[in-house]
């Protein structure tokens, strides 16, 4: 996913975000876990992952991850030694550090869920 986190950290740099905050840290992380937890529970049933960054009504931005399986994932309880099954946990935490929400969407061939930070690029 380090290609994903690059492309999205460059971006969001060109829009203006400084290149050395928190923030943008925090948003490479959450593609990251978005486009990890797509490759492992839906790469059996996705040819392809779309990612789209936008910006949204008043500086809102808009991180989609899209896959063509119908499953939304889920927080699942884990151990403090466990190596799997934090990745929506991490993402909703730093989301809450940040004031932003993950919702999620259901398409014909599949879903998106969206990271939504208000106010981040204004």
């Amino acid at each position: 996913m380090p290609g994903v986190r690059r492309a999205l950290v460059d971006t969001l740099v060109e829009w203006g975000l400084p290149e050395d905050g928190e923030l943008l840290y925090a948003l490479g992380l959450i593609a990251s876990e978005l486009v990890t937890n797509a490759v492992t529970h839906a790469g059996a049933h996705t040819p392809s992952i779309v990612v789209t960054l936008a910006i949204g009504e008043e500086g809102t931005l808009e991180l989609g991850v899209s896959d063509n399986c119908r499953v939304f994932p889920r927080q699942l309880a884990t151990s403090p030694e466990a190596t799997h099954g934090r990745g929506t946990a991490i993402v909703d935490a730093l989301l809450a550090e940040f004031g932003g929400s993950l919702t999620s969407e259901r398409h014909p061939h599949g879903k998106t869920l969206w990271a939504q930070l208000p106010g981040a690029l204004s």
